[in-house]
């Protein structure tokens, strides 16, 4: 079995081959005069199950080039079986039109890795769940909903904490966390512009007074949505606030925004490799989840 880590991921990549029993592939990633991609996987790969390693990242354009051309690469040079570990779906959270004149752009991308001949594919909570079904190859969702409650279970006083979803959409996801964790529950109501981006909390459902707030999400962007909504929960009475997001994209001016917060840890996983993480920041890592899920469709 060997692990072709693309560009996004070397560290996980190592660390997931050694759990898997795998051999870390060699792959040559260049690049043209021109301004082309090049990739050339060096290890032999004939009759051998290849996994590919590769988040959507920044470059997101290059990553996903770079992810069809390894797989293109690995098919050509005999792999029995291939399969893509996608734990961050660049593009995801354009699920829908919101503006006349927009693509679905997350179907886009899901139709292009569609026609790398994986056998399967698995991704890691989605932004909406449904998106696995642009896809036409068979995909595996994994949820980390269980790393975190466990990481709660070991760090917070449960029996004074609240579990918060920051809107509507991702209320279902934080019920789910506050029934395993046997918190109450509170959820926000915000409103988003369109055209500026800037995110109005709107209200606040339930009672956080003297509690501490765990707020439950799939991704932080610029770390705007989050600091609003650390500011109304520490207005309405919160203890202190916590973040736990699995997708932790950091874009923009997020670092210094969310360090200048009320926001008091944030807490999430190794889907996006990150070469300089804002402060209180903790980070769970994927190889354990990624091994048990991986391991029975690799026999």
């Amino acid at each position: 079995m060997q692990l072709v880590a693309g560009s996004s991921h070397l560290k996980l990549g190592g660390s997931l081959a050694k759990a898997l029993g795998a051999s870390l592939a060699q792959v040559n990633l260049s690049q043209f005069s021109n301004g082309e991609k090049r990739v050339q996987i060096q290890t032999p790969l004939a009759g051998e199950i290849v996994v590919i390693l590769q988040s959507l990242t920044t470059p997101v354009d290059d990553r996903l080039v770079e992810t069809l051309l390894l797989a293109d690469a690995a098919e050509r040079s005999g792999a029995k079986a291939l399969y893509l570990v996608m734990p961050w779906l660049g593009y995801s959270l354009q699920d829908k039109v919101f503006q006349s004149g927009e693509p679905i752009a997350s179907k886009v991308i899901a139709a292009m890795l569609s026609t790398g001949r994986f056998q399967r594919i698995f991704l890691l909570d989605l932004h909406n769940a449904s998106e696995a079904g642009f896809f036409s190859l068979p995909t595996e969702h994994l949820n980390f909903l269980p790393e975190f409650a466990t990481y709660c279970q070991t760090t917070f006083d449960l029996d004074h904490s609240v579990v918060v979803s920051p809107d509507f959409g991702g209320l279902k996801r934080a019920r789910e966390l506050a029934v395993k964790l046997k918190t109450p529950l509170a959820n926000c109501d915000k409103n988003r512009n369109m055209q500026s981006g800037i995110v109005t909390v709107m209200d606040l459902h339930g009672d956080v007074t003297g509690l501490d707030a765990i707020v439950f999400d799939d991704v932080i962007v610029t770390g705007g949505t989050a600091s609003e909504i650390a500011k109304t929960l520490k207005d309405h009475g919160a203890r202190s606030v916590h973040w736990l997001v699995t997708h932790g994209l950091f874009a923009g001016d997020a670092r210094q925004q969310l360090a200048d917060s009320q926001i008091d840890s944030i807490v999430i996983s190794n889907s996006i490799e990150q070469t300089q993480l804002p402060a209180k920041t903790t980070v769970l890592d994927l190889t354990s989840i990624l091994t048990r899920t991986l391991k029975p469709w690799l026999r």
